[in-house]
């Protein structure tokens, strides 16, 4: 079994939207300067006996034309022709229709901006989340960055989908490829996933669930845009203690301190 971290470029943000409070003022410093940082943008490609396992689909490469103006004006997006997914599929002689099975870790911009070309692939997502995010695309109500354009099109795919009720809290999806059915947090409903490779051990993809290192380091400190506050605790809580129990490395969603250490796909990969 082989992963590949493909670079799907980066996003730019007030550090507050990833730490609540972070750049908050005391009675010394009413008036602090924000603090921006920069976040990758990625996608997981895993080649597996039973076939390709990708594990969430990047950002449109039409942002500028599709995404609603709030957002890049909120987060910037970084990225060259070569840093799409379907780019970094290409690199590595990977076309959609040959992956097997899309794994979704929600549905927002950042995650779900390619899913309409796996028409020939089984999608995975939390069960809640597949329903909220149509119903606020019916209704135009509280989608937040969930984009009407990445919407629109993987409905017009009909894609095959695979929802994960609540009650499914871990689902062997092939032979050493685990689902995490994390309940809502970050968004209505999250997914993680355990990888377990021969040489590398055991990584636990955990996308938007847990942004960056800094939401655990002691405490966990929840973001300052998130859905469900409780529901970001517990379900960190749990990741922690899961990679603990499995002896696993926690892949984090943003964070652009631990992604700079990690081999890209144009570098090779992890077996």
């Amino acid at each position: 079994m082989k992963l590949y971290i493909l670079d799907n470029g980066w996003e730019t943000l007030d550090k507050s939207y990833f730490i609540a409070g972070a750049n908050a003022g005391v009675a010394s410093n009413k008036n602090p300067v924000n603090e921006w940082i920069d976040i990758p943008i990625q996608a997981y490609l895993v080649e597996t006996d039973e076939g390709y396992v990708l594990f969430d689909t990047g950002c449109d490469p039409e942002w500028e034309k599709n995404w609603p103006a709030f957002i890049p004006e909120q987060s910037p997006y970084y990225v060259t022709e070569d840093q799409h997914l379907l780019s970094r599929l290409a690199q590595l002689n990977v076309r959609p229709e040959e992956i097997r099975y899309v794994v979704m870790s929600h549905l927002h911009v950042d995650h779900a901006g390619n899913l309409h070309h796996f028409k020939h692939a089984e999608v995975y997502v939390n069960e809640n989340e597949f329903l909220q995010t149509l119903k606020g695309y019916v209704t135009n109500k509280d989608l937040d960055v969930h984009v009407p354009s990445d919407i629109s099109k993987f409905i017009a795919a009909g894609l095959d989908w695979k929802l994960l009720k609540d009650d499914v809290k871990e689902y062997e999806l092939v032979p050493g490829i685990t689902l995490l059915n994390l309940g809502s947090g970050h968004s209505f409903g999250m997914v993680a996933m355990k990888v377990e490779l021969e040489n590398t051990g055991n990584l636990l993809i955990v996308a938007d669930a847990i942004y960056c290192r800094m939401n655990v380091e002691g405490e966990i400190k929840v973001p300052g845009i998130l859905y469900d506050s409780l529901g970001y605790k517990r379900s960190a809580e749990y990741l922690m203690d899961y990679a603990k129990r499995t002896n696993a490395t926690i892949l984090f969603g943003h964070d652009m301190e631990q992604f700079k250490t990690l081999k890209k796909s144009t570098d090779g990969y992890y077996d």
